[in-house]
């Protein structure tokens, strides 16, 4: 059964980190199949064990390395090959807030969408150190200390600013409020024209308002799932702010290519065991 363990950054990065997770387990002589859809953010995931067959790539592993143990994944607006897994598989995820990749680093996540990128090419040799340490870390405590560390050096050379600050709000409004305030509320909210308002969030959050509220929900629709494997769909459509079970389908044909059901039919674990832990430390 494959185990996700959870756990929080220090405060000092909350507002750029949302979470780390660990992913253990072992397929022994089985195969496992995993599609590669986007949940609502960026992340970094680095893979302690094997590599999943299938890994679309964007960019080549650099010349001096033999192998590349850290991806930047990228906010998926559409369904991209499913991961093949067979063996055991240890992977390490950061998952950045909405609009946390673009304000500690500054970069258009315009960019990354729909890709998986070598993270070397995007932090240079400055990001190898770090990785060799994730490497020989032991437990998700001692991997979110190390990685408290890393990014807490791009944080201080950082500074906020109000437009960072107000779609930062929007985000965490959008998150609160499953979708349900219109895109003028959420430019008011801001305090930005419609228009200046989409083009700062597709800068920072990857893609438009509308977009990112549709992957938000699909998101949540197949955790749900993940999590209550028993549970109907026409009740995960409801407590997931969809319309109907109707508009529910319409966006996973939309973002995976196919219906809730055929979704699940061969693909992901029959059961999955998720915890949340806290720090073992305060920092």
């Amino acid at each position: 059964m494959p185990k996700i363990v959870n756990i929080p950054p220090s405060i000092f990065l909350a507002p750029f980190v949302r979470n780390y997770t660990l992913l253990d387990f072992n397929t022994n002589e089985a195969g496992l199949i995993w599609p590669c859809y986007s949940g609502p953010e960026m992340c970094l995931l680095f893979f302690q064990g094997a590599f999943p067959k299938n890994l679309a790539i964007n960019y080549a592993p650099s010349l001096d390395q033999v192998l590349t143990r850290i991806w930047l994944k990228g906010l998926f607006t559409q369904f991209k090959e499913s991961w093949k897994f067979k063996g055991k598989y240890s992977i390490f995820k950061i998952q950045f807030t909405p609009n946390g990749f673009h304000s500690l680093f500054e970069l258009p996540l315009k960019e990354f969408k729909d890709k998986i990128v070598d993270a070397q090419a995007v932090f240079g040799k400055e990001i190898l150190p770090y990785c060799e340490q994730l490497q020989q870390a032991q437990t998700i405590h001692e991997m979110a200390a190390l990685t408290d560390e890393f990014l807490k050096s791009y944080v201080v050379q950082r500074k906020l600013s109000s437009t960072k600050k107000s779609v930062a709000l929007v985000c965490n409004a959008i998150v609160q409020s499953n979708c349900a305030i219109s895109i003028e509320e959420y430019a008011a909210m801001a305090k930005m024209s419609i228009r200046n308002f989409e083009r700062n969030f597709i800068k920072q959050v990857g893609t438009t308002p509308k977009v990112f509220c549709r992957l938000l929900r699909f998101h949540r629709a197949i955790q749900t799932k993940l999590i209550n494997p028993s549970k109907c769909w026409t009740s995960i459509a409801l407590d997931c702010d969809y319309y109907d079970q109707m508009h529910m389908i319409r966006d996973f044909k939309k973002i995976a290519g196919i219906s809730p059901t055929g979704l699940f039919e061969n693909n992901y674990p029959s059961s999955l065991r998720i915890k949340n832990v806290k720090r073992s430390i305060a920092i």
